[in-house]
């Protein structure tokens, strides 16, 4: 059996772990990463990024791009309570996820945010993933209506810098610094509070020292004096305390709710459990500050320790320095620094700054658009698996040549193999029905987002057909090796499949479980259809217009997703594409009587295109210039990313196609050729019904484009052109 390492939060312990487990993997060791947040925000950047000294995503680290790197289950969730006895974390939406060892590096949150969180304006300093982009939007408001006073409770170094960074922003309107101690930066050294108690005074901050915050109500704020200032922002940047589940969990904890850890960075109590960064307290340095130093240099100790646990060897204990660098921006391009003692303010030391932290985030190599790395290169340096999802499907002309050979359909079925289309249809006594039945593996490692989708994926072959899915049964695969984690990933896939049928309002009516080498999820669907309005692939006429429902892209992006070589934000487009239904998009082909309908999924645009020609006896042209692309889909494919169907599915389908204007390696031609995963629809509407259809779509929110003709020719011809459909009622090209 695998031994399964859970990695509880993406702090900065957690990514250097991350990062070692790409370079080393470790064998018999199954990786998940649980964090709500598929970025981790490096703390040191984030007044940075509010001046405009760095882009919004500068400051990020993407854990989720980390985690495939590695090989790791990546969990978008939240950890509820740890059972160290039965060796469970039970999280937010997923239930139970048992580990072999687990690692929590989850962060801290501001001292007595539960008690100030829900007054108005009040915005807690952590997570920084969260407080980052609520004081970015204040800012913005208050560069547009000039006004905007704020007030930040808590002078530790982190409260200084952001009252730096808002000073610079808000211009004359007033930042008021409120610390519960008597001076500033309580500590700090000696000098290092004095200098900046003088560069608070020069930047015209009004310090309110030795005082307590009471409330904020009606855009001002009061403290314990009596004292009531003007904000419409209050940055909760007290001191840290632990997450309120670490204490519910029965874990030993200090004062402050701090998972008690010894000098391996162990769980006093657990063994099996360790605990780093701002949510640990070491039982030798209690007094220890809560700066990121002390969690990256964590990192390599802890990373160490978890592979020597599951090898059975003594661990490395965690020696502490004793000083460290102390770095504050002053939002203008200068910073303080203290150092053993010493403290001094300006230019040098910020540009130190920005070099220390930029280095730190470039080391972790983040996926950005303009900076990706080639699809060869990658491939080249680590072990790529085979695409999951519909990029799966067999060879189309393995599948042509089976059909075939298994002769007319059966007596009875009205569409079935002798014409082979997205799903069955058999006479019924009122109405037909339509079956159809469809399975791969899974495009991503979060079990749950791959059931919801292989739902939906099924779904759409009844929708094309015209139909109403009306019940469906599972059959889903899970990995023997995968020991008690059998368990929980066959859950979180039906979790995933329920949340879609419910949506769609499609009951699961049964179905059927297996061990297999590789997981595997499919659903066979059984639908009614009304005889007069079933859609078909066949029916498409010349001079029909042809219209796309979805951006293609999936297959790529997934690609470049599973090596870790995807910027996050391209990712979450895929997958908030995969999760919307076509049931909209049919509802508005039967009503517009289309003459033919297909939805796009592991053929690809090419494939799925030339099965409608065919079957309706005709040829297109598509219009390449323009094709609707997912964010980041022709980036990828400029650089040389590709799925790993892209090869076969070449082979199969291009001899069919001619290109005029492009190259077979343009990126719009390897688009048509992608793979898709839950795509869209493609459906051929006679001209004069095209605006009727496009006013269906408006009206139902459904994005579509008109990409190209059906045209004369021989059945199945393709002609990739290099124009755009600038005018509505264009014909093919001459």
């Amino acid at each position: 059996m695998r031994r399964h390492v859970v990695l509880l939060g993406g702090g900065h312990s957690h990514v250097a772990v991350l990062r070692s487990f790409a370079m080393r993997p470790e064998p018999r060791t199954r990786l998940t990463l649980i964090s709500p947040f598929p970025h981790a925000v490096y703390s040191g950047m984030v007044p940075g990024t509010l001046v405009g000294f760095y882009p919004p995503d500068a400051s990020r680290i993407d854990v989720r791009a980390l985690a495939a790197r590695c090989g790791a289950t990546y969990l978008p969730d939240r950890a509820m309570r740890i059972d160290a006895a039965r060796r469970i974390v039970a999280t937010e939406t997923r239930g139970e996820i048992p580990y072999d060892l687990l690692s929590v590096d989850v962060g801290s949150r501001p001292l007595g945010i539960d008690r100030v969180g829900e007054m108005a304006g009040v915005v807690g300093a952590k997570p920084v993933e969260e407080a980052a982009g609520r004081i970015a939007r204040f800012l913005e408001r208050a560069r547009v209506s000039g006004r905007g006073n704020a007030v930040v409770v808590g002078a530790g170094s982190g409260g200084v810098e952001v009252a730096f960074a808002l000073c610079r922003e808000l211009g004359r309107a007033r930042v008021g610094l409120v610390e519960a101690a008597p001076e500033l930066l309580p500590g700090g050294s000696t000098r290092m509070r004095r200098l900046i108690a003088r560069l608070v005074e020069r930047y015209g901050i009004e310090p309110y020292v030795g005082r307590r915050f009471e409330a904020s109500e009606g855009g001002r704020v009061t403290l314990d004096d009596g004292t009531s200032l003007e904000a419409e922002l209050v940055v909760w940047a007290t001191g840290a305390e632990g997450l309120p589940f670490l204490r519910r969990s029965g874990l030993p904890v200090d004062e402050r709710g701090f998972v008690r850890v010894d000098d391996q960075l162990r769980c006093v109590a657990a063994p099996e459990i360790f605990a780093v960064g701002d949510c640990a307290r070491m039982e030798s340095h209690p007094e220890l500050p809560r700066a990121g130093v002390y969690a990256v240099r964590q990192g390599p100790i802890l990373d160490e320790n978890l592979r020597r646990s599951l090898r059975g060897r003594p661990l490395r204990r965690y020696r502490p320095q004793s000083d460290f660098l102390s770095l504050v921006s002053t939002g203008d391009g200068r910073a303080a620094v203290s150092y053993r003692g010493l403290a001094s303010h300006g230019r040098i030391w910020w540009r130190l700054k920005d070099w220390i932290d930029r280095r730190f985030i470039e080391s972790y190599e983040p996926p950005r658009a303009g900076r990706l790395r080639r699809g060869p290169e990658v491939a080249a340096t680590m072990s790529m698996d085979p695409c999951g999802g519909c990029a799966a499907k067999v060879d189309p002309d393995m599948l042509a040549r089976t059909l075939r050979g298994l002769g007319a359909a059966a007596p009875g079925v009205t569409i079935g193999l002798d014409a082979p289309d997205d799903a069955a249809v058999l006479p019924a006594p009122e109405g037909n029905l339509v079956f159809t039945v469809d399975a791969f593996p899974p495009f991503a490692s979060d079990p749950k987002l791959v059931g919801e989708v292989a739902a939906l994926n099924a779904l759409s072959d009844v929708w094309a057909m015209g139909g109403t899915p009306t019940a469906v049964l599972a059959l889903v695969g899970v990995d023997p090796d995968d020991g008690d984690s059998r368990e929980a990933d066959l859950r979180q896939m039906m979790q995933g499949a329920r949340l879609a049928l419910d949506r769609m309002g499609v009951p699961l009516a049964g179905g059927h479980s297996i061990e297999l080498d590789s997981p595997l999820i499919g659903f066979a669907v059984v639908g009614s259809v009304s005889p007069e309005r079933t859609l078909t692939k066949g029916g498409a006429r010349v001079g029909d217009h042809l219209y796309l429902t979805k951006p293609l892209g999936t297959g790529v992006v997934l690609a470049a997703t599973r090596a870790g070589a995807c910027p996050a934000a391209w990712t979450e487009e895929v997958v908030r594409a995969m999760r919307e239904p076509n049931d909209a998009a049919a509802r508005c082909c039967v009503a517009a009587h289309v003459h033919a309908c297909t939805d796009v999924s592991g053929f690809g645009l090419v494939g799925h295109l030339g099965e409608m020609l065919r079957a309706s006896g005709a040829s297109a042209e598509v219009w390449t210039t323009g094709l609707p692309s997912l964010p980041g889909a022709l980036e990828l494919l400029e650089a040389e990313w590709r799925s790993s169907a892209d090869e076969s599915l070449r082979d199969a389908l291009s001899r069919g196609v001619e290109l005029v204007g492009v190259t077979s390696d343009a990126p719009e031609v390897a688009l048509a050729f992608d793979p898709q995963t839950s795509g869209g629809l493609l459906s051929a509407v006679s001209p004069e019904a095209a605006e009727d259809l496009e006013r269906r779509f408006a009206d139902a929110g459904v994005t579509a484009r008109r990409i190209g003709t059906v045209c004369e020719g021989s059945p199945g011809a393709i002609r990739l052109v290099a124009r755009a459909a600038e005018d509505p009622s264009a014909g093919p090209s001459a």
